[in-house]
């Protein structure tokens, strides 16, 4: 089953890069530090898979669109502009984060610089409504475009409330879990539901469907970040080591559940590490706060939160149509054990 699912994964996201970069050669001129800068975020400057990234959203918005019956060219469009909205996302993340690798090479901040990569970011989220508007041919169905430009709109802004939330949060010492949950879900929850929900709509999905696939979405974000969280300390995030979220000062899962089990000189320690200048944390404090995490079991921890997430998220697609049911919940299953 693993191998079908990678393999339905990898079939849906070149068939995204395909049109992705059919779409983006419309455009008449070449702005040097713009549209380079943009194939460079996407990873389409070169051929290799590896720095495109996972394409897991647009290739969601693809299956579900065609688990339902309908047909996936037909969801292309948006699942373009869900891919383009991300990569926006992660131009502008990686800049507020000062990280310096993005997918195993230098970030887009890094590469062109941060002035020019805002103005990256900016015209990857011009790009995103004009891939979405690129399908209304298709789509004549004025009611529907409606509704997906409004799904697109509100996933941004949760996105937005959820990374404004994320960078309130650094250098707090009171967070608690459910600080934490509100956070991943306000900025990863809404977001991937939101290609499932646009292949649903797009494919004539049921309101008891669309309504489902909402509540799998609040479910499987925070699923998705906690693994995330807990590959940046286990194997790294395609940066320049492991430890980056401790290096930011995120309060991560791990680090919000350590702090709720140590000793308050504990606590203190591990906050005031994770409150060091970027460039002043060493290899010798990510072992220490790694260290705490692995006293206290914040990554069991999180493994078993993601578990009863998962068993949450199955209830909720229990009465959905089988083939979606089934495969939603296969891809969601084999990424709870994704290493990367």
């Amino acid at each position: 089953m693993t191998e079908n699912i990678t393999q339905l994964l990898d079939d849906a996201s070149a068939r995204v890069d395909s049109a992705l970069e059919t779409f983006l050669q419309k455009d008449d001129i070449a702005v040097e530090n713009l549209h380079d800068g943009l194939l460079y975020s996407l990873g389409l400057d070169q051929e290799d898979p590896a720095i495109r990234g996972k394409r897991i959203r647009p290739a969601l918005c693809l299956v579900t669109c065609e688990c339902l019956g309908g047909k996936g060219d037909a969801a292309l469009p948006f699942a373009m502009a869900v891919e383009l909205m991300h990569n926006f996302f992660l131009v502008h993340d990686d800049i507020q984060d000062g990280d310096p690798f993005r997918r195993g090479r230098p970030s887009a901040w890094k590469r062109y610089g941060i002035a020019h990569s805002i103005n990256i970011g900016d015209f990857l989220f011009t790009k995103v409504f004009d891939a979405f508007l690129s399908g209304s041919e298709s789509t004549p169905d004025l009611n529907l475009q409606f509704s997906l430009l409004k799904l697109l709109v509100e996933t941004l802004e949760y996105t937005h409330i959820g990374q404004a939330q994320d960078m309130n949060a650094l250098r707090r010492r009171d967070m608690t879990l459910d600080d934490y949950l509100e956070i991943v879900t306000n900025k990863t929850g809404y977001y991937l539901a939101a290609p499932m929900l646009g292949g649903a709509q797009i494919a004539g999905a049921s309101q008891a469907t669309l309504d489902a696939l909402q509540q799998l979405g609040k479910f499987v974000g925070p699923v998705f970040q906690i693994v995330d969280d807990t590959i940046d300390l286990t194997h790294g995030k395609g940066r320049d080591t492991v430890g980056s979220d401790i290096r930011e000062g995120k309060r991560s899962y791990l680090a919000v559940y350590a702090a709720s089990k140590a000793t308050p000189e504990e606590k203190e320690e591990l906050y005031d590490i994770l409150d060091l200048p970027r460039e002043e944390t060493s290899r010798a404090h990510i072992q220490r706060v790694a260290a705490i995490y692995e006293k206290y079991g914040a990554i069991d921890a999180g493994r078993a939160y993601c578990k009863q997430l998962m068993e949450q998220a199955h209830a909720v697609m229990a009465d959905t149509p089988a083939p979606l049911r089934d495969t939603m919940m296969a891809i969601f299953d084999h990424m709870l054990e994704r290493k990367n």
